[in-house]
């Protein structure tokens, strides 16, 4: 699933943050009144208010934490960690390397999940997957717009080239790479779809557990995921092409997963801590085999699809059902309102921010932890303010 950021390192410009397949940009998130209200899901007007999960203050609390890690890789933080460990070398590399496997995942498991705990509390399957696609693609619809025409520095472009000059500028250039790569910018996405990839890939999961819930595949889910896996492995090892489905592979199984869960018996605390500690060791043993034993590349290590991030994610998800509390009583679950705005929009406070971003590498690592926070705090601002206005407000909810 490659979507947006090289997270090797700082790599070291901005323009270089915005360009990579997968790395960095994990973007997520979830409708905020949504079919749960945890995940990006919507729900229908024909939904009756019992199949409408209650808000769970550790998903809640989590999602804000996902968040965190998805603007911090897009900022580059963690990609600064990596020359700062680059002494450490691989014993550094591979626990950030699994951060995106923490973020971005979840937000899919939990899509998953709460579609099926609508279902099953008596919502109409395609009814409820046609509310969703519809926000979903309006959402999609509108920020792609949004960045065809807004790209990096556009702050210094207008104030030295004029508003009209940089926005037709962008927009001219916009037009020539949709013609050029139209549909492959959905598996290997750059501006301006970029970080926007995660809707149509979830879109993808949805609809992927839409059709199995509601046939004779229902019966073949643990071959389903396991074949899933087996073609994101096969993308991230020996892609056919540039243009690889891993991302819309990521979003299917971990939908599909997170459905799958949706209809098993509740699992315990310790069950969820023993799955956290098996795939953290899991990932770290395969790392080292990729490395030392198939000698595998930078890249290849960095994105390989690790069995044990798997289970580490589940296991994160599983804790969050467990101990349902954890956050209750907090800002947390008050900030996980914005998270679906947040997560369309911190792209765009950054593009603002990009002369502070230029002068980060010079300064102290806490200077860049500010940036972060800052990003996350004005692109909360940024989607409440736009929540008050009418219509508008669709960009950023739902």
């Amino acid at each position: 699933m490659a979507g947006g950021i090289s997270r090797l390192s700082c790599r070291a410009s901005q323009a270089q943050l915005y360009a990579s397949p997968n790395r960095f940009c994990y973007c997520i998130e979830r409708h905020q009144e949504s079919l749960s209200d945890r995940s990006l899901m919507s729900t229908t007007a024909t939904i009756p208010p019992t199949a409408r999960p209650p808000r769970i203050a550790s998903i809640e609390s989590y999602r804000v934490v996902a968040m965190l890690i998805i603007v911090s890789l897009h900022s580059n933080l963690i990609a600064r960690l990596h020359l700062i460990g680059g002494g450490y070398g691989f014993l550094v590399d591979l626990p950030l390397y699994l951060l995106f496997w923490m973020a971005v995942p979840y937000f899919f498991l939990t899509a998953g999940y709460f579609y099926g705990r609508t279902v099953d509390a008596g919502a109409a399957p395609f009814s409820v997957l046609r509310r969703s696609c519809r926000s979903l693609t309006l959402l999609f619809v509108v920020w792609v717009a949004v960045y065809s025409v807004i790209g990096p520095r556009w702050v210094t472009n207008v104030l030295t080239q004029g508003l009209w000059s940089t926005l037709s500028t962008q927009a001219a250039h916009t037009m020539d790479m949709l013609v050029q790569e139209h549909v492959t910018l959905l598996l290997v996405p750059r501006p301006p779809i970029f970080h926007l990839w995660f809707l149509p890939a979830l879109i993808a999961g949805l609809s992927t557990v839409a059709v199995v819930m509601t046939s004779h595949l229902k019966t073949w889910v643990g071959p389903l995921l396991v074949s899933t896996y087996v073609l994101l492995i096969v993308s991230a090892i020996a892609p056919l092409s540039h243009s690889s489905p891993g991302l819309l592979l990521l979003g299917v199984f971990f939908t599909l997963l997170g459905w799958w869960i949706s209809q098993q018996a509740a699992f315990s605390g310790s069950f969820a801590l023993a799955l956290i500690a098996a795939g953290s060791v899991l990932a770290l043993l395969e790392g080292v085999a990729l490395k030392r034993v198939f000698h595998a590349s930078s890249h290849q290590v960095m994105d390989y699809p690790y069995a044990g991030a798997v289970l580490l994610v589940v296991g994160i998800f599983l804790l969050t059902l467990a101990y349902r509390t954890i956050g209750e009583g907090t800002i947390l679950p008050l900030l996980a309102r914005f998270t679906l705005g947040v997560y369309v929009s911190h792209v765009l406070i950054e593009y603002t921010l990009a002369p502070v971003h230029d002068q980060l590498p010079s300064l102290p690592i806490i200077w860049h932890v500010l940036y972060t926070l800052a990003v996350y705090g004005l692109a909360v601002l940024f989607t409440w303010g736009l929540s008050k206005i009418p219509w508008v407000r669709l960009s950023v909810t739902r």
